[in-house]
């Protein structure tokens, strides 16, 4: 099928565009080279990075992954304070 007359624009040269700085920030933004040909080879564009981990057995986020109990150790360690063994078995008023 022809083309519509009148839709096609000429390109011009941009003169007035840092063709360094244009390439530089190209370089930048494209996608890293993976160094580990192991998770190289194994990975699959057409699935998530998420799932692309998953399957090989990593974790995205390292703090989802392995949780602190860090409330439930504070609760802990404030009831056997309490209970007169935070300062190891002594009592105040004792001299």
């Amino acid at each position: 099928m022809p083309k519509a007359k009148g839709k096609t624009r000429r390109q011009k040269f941009g003169y007035s565009v840092n063709r360094k700085r244009l390439n530089r920030n190209a370089r930048r933004k494209a996608a890293p080279r993976i160094e580990c040909s192991h998770i190289r080879h194994a990975w699959d564009h057409a699935k998530s990075v998420r799932q692309n981990l998953a399957e090989m057995g990593l974790a995205v986020d390292p703090n989802r992954a392995v949780p602190l109990r860090k409330r439930k150790i504070l609760l802990v360690s404030r009831a056997l304070f309490s209970a007169g063994e935070g300062h190891g078995g002594g009592h105040r008023g004792e001299a």
